[in-house]
């Protein structure tokens, strides 16, 4: 085993997370106060994540085959990309339409940037070196924490335009941090890794029960995307602001930090594919209570699901997509994995926005709970059924 990377990717997790809490979390508070209203927020940020969807499993084929020192690459240019687009934002006058395609872009960019984050944790861990995922990325959970909290504030105070500024630093941090990365052969145990890769439209055949179970996180994703991205619209109704917003998501992330501390522990117990279903029920739960909360008070207490709904699903995918899919296909299954989570975010979008301009937050929450249903059936039909290739190799887990 060669020296640990463990505090190296935690740093770039806190700066990944906490840029993520002013990128997306807090865009449709950002579009809402430059002018756009909430059905075109949706369309923005659901073309946005339909586009990163796209690329994602592009960028991942091409990185499978040229092998995983194309990976780092990757990172610093949608990086870049995304700084571009707010620097433009903040530093040119713009009309309406060019200003959301610019914010499209960055979300594009941005989002584009998470299976490839997962992917160099498993392409590291498999040249040897040492990784906790885990504890990376409950720091990086807990930097969200700080940063939904500071710019939640921020906003309500001075304006949006500061989370701009505050997402440009912590951005360049995320390039330096994956500057700084030790050098990948491509090349594990003397044998080349990306030799059996396979094209996209075989993978949906080789992987058929893995890319069904993609379904249900879809559709848990777009519950999830729906009420954190109109938090904003549910806290207003119940006498709540922006800075009420980042007090819920702090709580939740808050909350996240502490599980995925010890999510490495937490999987000595439990399999992946039962944190899926536990996954699933809490989102049902949390859909049902959101529902019927009585006040801004009750949201903070029902944010504290976050612990077993979104920290199950969304960090257990790289251990999930590790084990159900070979190491060639390693990229894509982390990108399909994160596609299918992105799409399910702009479907959310999209429909939230819809139903909360046209019907208001109940039928938006109304719906929420039916998609988070559906979803959860899907995980519970799929999640236990086994069609990987023979001779696969499972990602080690991290003490």
């Amino acid at each position: 085993m060669k020296k640990s990377l463990t505090f190296h990717y935690t740093l770039q997790q806190i700066a990944f997370w906490a840029a993520a809490a002013g990128v997306v979390t807090f865009a449709s508070a950002f579009l809402l106060e430059k002018g756009f209203a909430a059905s075109q927020v949706g369309v923005l940020l659901a073309c946005g994540n339909l586009l990163s969807c796209a690329a994602q499993p592009l960028l991942a084929d091409r990185a499978d085959r040229a092998g995983p020192k194309l990976i780092n690459l990757f990172i610093i240019g949608l990086t870049g990309i995304c700084m571009l687009c707010f620097l433009i934002l903040l530093l040119v006058p713009l009309s309406t339409v060019f200003f959301g395609l610019l914010y499209l872009t960055a979300v594009f960019s941005f989002d584009a940037m998470l299976p490839l984050l997962n992917a160099l944790c498993v392409a590291y861990t498999r040249e040897n070196y040492s990784i906790n995922y885990g504890f990376g990325r409950g720091v990086g959970a807990f930097a969200f924490s700080l940063a939904a909290l500071g710019i939640g504030r921020v906003i309500a105070d001075f304006g949006a335009d500061w989370m701009l500024w505050i997402a440009l630093v912590l951005l360049a941090a995320n390039i330096i941090t994956t500057l700084a990365y030790p050098r990948l052969s491509g090349v594990t145990n003397g044998e080349n890794t990306v030799s059996n890769c396979c094209s996209i439209p075989v993978f949906f055949i080789r992987y058929k029960w893995y890319c069904i179970s993609l379904l249900g996180v879809m559709l848990l994703a777009m519950f999830h995307s729906m009420t954190e991205n109109y938090m904003i619209k549910l806290m207003e109704k119940l006498g709540g602001d922006s800075g009420s917003v980042g007090v819920a998501l702090f709580v939740a992330t808050a909350i996240e930090m502490v599980v995925l501390l010890y999510l490495e522990k937490i999987r000595k117990f439990a399999r992946d594919n039962t944190l899926f279903k536990i996954a699933g029920l809490s989102f049902v739960l949390k859909a049902i209570l959101l529902l019927v909360a009585p006040s801004v008070k009750a949201i903070y207490f029902i944010q504290l699901l976050q612990a077993t709904s979104y920290t199950f699903l969304a960090p257990v995918q790289l251990y999930y997509a590790s084990n159900k899919v070979l190491p060639d296909d390693m990229v894509k299954g982390q990108a399909f994995i994160a596609a299918s989570y992105t799409l399910g975010c702009a479907a959310g979008n999209f429909t939230g926005g819809q139903l909360v301009e046209a019907l208001g937050v109940n039928a938006m929450l109304i719906a929420g709970i039916v998609i988070s249903i559906a979803g959860t059936a899907i995980l519970f039909m799929t999640v236990e059924k086994n069609d990987k290739p023979d001779g696969i190799v499972n990602m080690k887990k991290e003490a």
